[in-house]
């Protein structure tokens, strides 16, 4: 089966969706107005006769640009211009969304890919700031093993995946909620834990795609900075992995910014570096990353490899740190390549 979908825009290019009823496969998500193809039909004569049976719309210039895959179906996106306006009779809702804002829509899998091929080209993104662990390095287990060796000194032997999700939350919330249990000062833990982390000085591993992505956006002519709540042993660490060079900047522990979800070291990284918002990205493994980048007023990726962080506030969410280069340099939609209103 092969289904043609219309990336359909009015005179100042925003780009049409519509939210599919109930008793439908997908019901309640965004798609890209369209429907199944008949005998005879080419991608875009199927797409114009949708239209108007299903909107009562008109449209012109219409031109397949892309195909994709998605639950078994073939999907042929077909750009053109509306002429009329919409009118419903089979979805729930219309809207007519400006490129940057398809990222706030829950989408049909089939259009998500083509939203945010739309979305991160208007404008592209080039600057990219990275959070540092869990993020660039997998240094959780080494973290989470520091916490529980000193929680064992106090008498107490915490399971890792407790210490796991507390420190997901922030170091901070971990010491304060193990403190109280432990009938010690946060401040004490906080001191053995980051002088056990600077006596054994282990190289934790770069997570995988990592630098693949780090060298694509330097290969697109983007710019990577790094975002953490570390010390200079970070850029220690990057540099025995051979990626600090990779990275155009960035602020430490030493800096004195307040920890994230406090904006203030991306506002400064923004005012410093001359960086335009609409073209920079925060991306971290915890809400607090997000946070600050929403804060920031930039966009967002979290990623939440264990789905601990469901309802976090993200433009972006991502499984896995393979991938990611496709993800946030996606090519342009053609015909829409050069677009610029977010």
């Amino acid at each position: 089966m092969r289904v043609s979908a219309g990336i359909l825009t009015d005179g100042s290019g925003r780009v049409l969706i519509c939210r599919r009823g109930e008793g439908r496969k997908n019901a309640g998500l965004w798609e890209f107005p369209g429907g199944k193809r008949e005998d005879g039909e080419t991608a875009e004569s199927c797409l114009a006769r949708e239209l108007r049976e299903e909107l009562r719309l008109t449209c012109e210039d219409l031109r397949a640009v892309c195909v994709t895959e998605a639950q078994g179906i073939t999907f042929d996106f077909v750009a053109g211009r509306a002429v009329t306006e919409p009118t419903l009779t089979e979805h729930t809702a219309l809207a007519w969304a400006k490129p940057r804002e398809l990222l706030g829509y829950p989408l049909c899998p089939a259009d998500t890919e083509i939203a945010e091929r739309l979305a991160l080209n208007a404008p592209a993104l080039k600057n990219f700031l990275w959070d540092y662990d869990g993020t660039l390095v997998d240094s959780y287990p080494q973290m989470v093993g520091y916490l529980r060796e000193i929680c064992r000194d106090f008498g107490r032997d915490i399971p890792a995946e407790r210490i796991a999700a507390l420190m997901k939350v922030t170091l901070h919330h971990a010491a304060d909620t193990l403190a109280a249990e432990l009938g010690v000062e946060a401040q004490t833990l906080l001191n053995r834990f980051h002088r056990l982390r600077a006596e054994r000085a282990e190289l934790p591993p770069v997570l995988p795609g990592i630098p693949e992505t780090l060298k694509a956006v330097k290969a697109a002519g983007g710019r990577n900075y790094l975002v953490t709540h570390n010390d200079m042993s970070a850029w220690e660490a990057l540099r025995r992995h051979g990626l600090a060079a990779l990275f155009d900047g960035g602020v430490t522990r030493e800096d004195g910014f307040p920890h994230k979800p406090a904006p203030d070291s991306i506002r400064y990284l923004l005012t410093q570096h001359a960086l335009d918002r609409r073209e920079t990205v925060m991306i971290g493994d915890r809400p607090l990353d997000t946070g600050a980048g929403n804060a920031a007023g930039v966009l967002t990726c979290l990623i939440d490899t264990d789905n601990r962080f469901p309802d976090a506030c993200c433009d972006l969410r991502a499984s896995a740190t393979t991938g990611l280069a496709a993800r946030l340099l996606p090519p342009p939609i053609p015909c829409f390549g050069g677009e610029t209103n977010a």
